[in-house]
């Protein structure tokens, strides 16, 4: 009998001995997952400002190219708005030489 209560103090002292082991390694590996979701949010912080300087060039770039285009669109523009003008320009100051002709020879 007493070779029976010695056989399950022993159990019971592996089965404690088994339990705190296995809380220390479940210590280990929250710690270990904590580690590595900090590792994991700080990566994602630095691809994201990555993400976002590449995001922000490449809008910049766009809207470069687009001001570009506008601003030779509106150079040709104003280019044919000007010989327009001048072709009026002229009828204009024939019409008024020859309303002033007319009226002085009246």
């Amino acid at each position: 009998m007493q070779r029976v209560w010695d056989e399950l103090k022993k159990l019971e002292a592996q089965a404690e001995q088994i339990q705190t082991d296995a809380q220390n390694q479940a210590k280990q590996i929250l710690a270990f997952t904590h580690q590595e979701s900090d590792k994991l949010v700080a990566n994602s912080k630095v691809y994201g400002q990555q993400e976002a300087q590449k995001l922000y060039a490449q809008v910049a770039q766009e809207a470069n190219q687009n001001h570009t285009e506008l601003l030779e669109t509106t150079k040709q523009t104003a280019t044919k708005l000007k010989a327009q003008a001048e072709e009026h320009l002229d009828k204009a100051v024939r019409l008024v030489v020859n309303a002033v002709l007319e009226e002085t020879s009246s």
